[in-house]
């Protein structure tokens, strides 16, 4: 603040957990250096949620800078797991982003006629009804898949 105080804020979303237990395992890693071995790199993603932080990483040369791990560790709170406990798998735990933006447009009309209009929210309702069904209907139980509609807008 203007008196040189601090003020503690933070992003609020959860992801903040991800940075406290990056820096608190380097920080104990760190301490506990005699007992392992080998070169440790640890690499934080930004908007991770988006996807955009890995294409930026990658395009920055990731894999340029640093070199190539023998064993890699991926994190990502989960607000399923109980407080003070680790969970871990060791194949697929979370879904990779992609967006897409669809526009549908359609034809105006009064609402007392809609078969004289185009009616873009109906069809709109069909495609988010048909991505839903991608996962229950085309893809095998036993593989990971997520389709997601996470914001409609139309009127």
């Amino acid at each position: 603040d203007d008196q040189g105080n601090s003020v503690y804020t933070m992003h609020a979303c959860g992801h903040d957990v991800h940075i406290t237990s990056f820096v608190g395992t380097a920080r104990m890693l760190s301490k506990l250096r005699d007992w392992w071995s080998g070169t440790l790199v640890m690499i934080g993603q930004p908007a991770e949620e988006r996807g955009a932080g890995a294409r930026a990483m990658l395009a920055d040369g990731l894999y340029e800078r640093f070199p190539v791990p023998d064993y890699c560790i991926g994190l990502h709170v989960a607000s399923d797991q109980p407080a003070g406990t680790i969970g871990y798998n060791s194949g697929y735990v979370y879904a990779n982003v992609d967006s897409v933006d669809i526009t549908v447009r359609g034809q105006g009309g009064h609402g007392s006629q809609p078969q004289a209009s185009k009616d873009p929210i109906v069809l709109a309702a069909q495609i988010v009804v048909a991505l839903q069904t991608i996962v229950s209907r085309e893809v095998h139980p036993r593989e990971p898949a997520v389709v997601t509609v996470g914001s409609i807008h139309g009127g």
